[in-house]
């Protein structure tokens, strides 16, 4: 059984977690990821609405979407776009602020 894929950006929207079940969902390998923008997997033409929606997480500390199972279009190395099923995280210091956003891609 494959593990699942596990992506998590900081407030910037940079890479900073890549598990092994990202390489094998998304086609690049942990040290190509981190370091990189979510642009890395989210197609050219879904960019502006996610990072309008990211930014309002980001910045709001919530989203609609939080915790329920939704369809992502991604971007795979080889250039085709895939949807995936995964669920968004807001991970949030003790204080409430949002610090980061994860997803676990199954």
């Amino acid at each position: 059984m494959q593990a699942e894929a596990i992506v998590l950006a900081d407030r910037q929207g940079i890479i900073r977690y890549w598990s092994s079940g990202a390489s094998a969902m998304f086609g690049y390998p942990v040290d190509q990821a981190i370091g990189q923008p979510l642009d890395l997997i989210v197609p050219s033409e879904h960019r502006e609405a996610h990072w309008k929606g990211f930014r309002r997480a980001i910045e709001s500390g919530s989203a609609a979407a939080e915790g329920q199972a939704g369809h992502f279009p991604a971007r795979h190395a080889n250039g085709s776009i895939l949807t995936r099923i995964g669920r968004l995280t807001l991970v949030r210091q003790p204080q409430g602020e949002v610090v980061a956003a994860l997803v676990v891609f199954a």
